[in-house]
């Protein structure tokens, strides 16, 4: 019998990994509807896997209602087309949700029927203590496959703020260090960041 012949018979079919399963939205909305999850527990969907946020502490929420306070404020004197949406969720597609702590949309967006894309925000802000490498590593990729115009994480640790521009891919091109005794410029005006990070 020829080799060949002889390969065909004894070869044995390609075995299948198994596959993780990758939930949508749609999926998150029903385990929240049968009560898997509850109301007050807010779940990001990274690439399909679900990710409970932690509570966050008593100095990430003075923070972020001091920068609610200050963007409103700006938005306010400026007259301003813009909204201010706290810890609401963005999407990128049905397999990808974030609740970012704030987010500034043109006003225009509540006339939309659907979550906001991340791409819709002219602004995006995390805030974080302990959760530098799961913004860093995890939901920063997602912020530049959604085409984020621009981002920010309040690094609580360091004293920071971290600035990212210019998505491309699952990066950000451009990328600005921020100290405490610095001023950031958002809607043409500077920001004193001392006023930030003296929580």
């Amino acid at each position: 019998m020829p080799t060949a012949a002889l390969s065909k018979k004894t070869s044995k079919p390609k075995q299948k990994s198994p596959k993780p399963y990758r939930f949508t939205i749609n999926h998150l909305k029903k385990m929240y509807e049968a009560g898997i999850f509850s109301p007050e527990e807010k779940v990001e969907l990274i690439n399909g896997e679900p990710f409970i946020m932690t509570p966050i502490g008593f100095r990430h929420m003075k923070t972020v209602d001091k920068l609610n306070k200050i963007l409103n404020s700006l938005i306010s004197q400026e007259s301003l087309p813009y909204v201010v949406s706290i810890q609401n969720p963005v999407k990128v597609d049905s397999k990808n949700l974030l609740y970012p702590d704030i987010a500034v949309y043109p006003e225009e967006i509540y006339q939309k029927e659907d979550i906001p894309k991340i791409k819709d925000a002219v602004l995006i802000i995390e805030v974080s203590d302990t959760t530098l490498d799961y913004y860093r590593e995890v939901k920063l990729p997602v912020y530049a496959k959604g085409k984020a115009k621009e981002v920010w994480i309040i690094n609580l640790k360091d004293n920071i703020i971290e600035k990212y521009t210019q998505p491309s891919g699952k990066l950000f091109k451009s990328v600005h260090i921020y100290q405490k005794n610095e001023k950031i410029k958002i809607f043409g005006k500077k920001i004193d960041l001392s006023e930030i990070l003296n929580s």
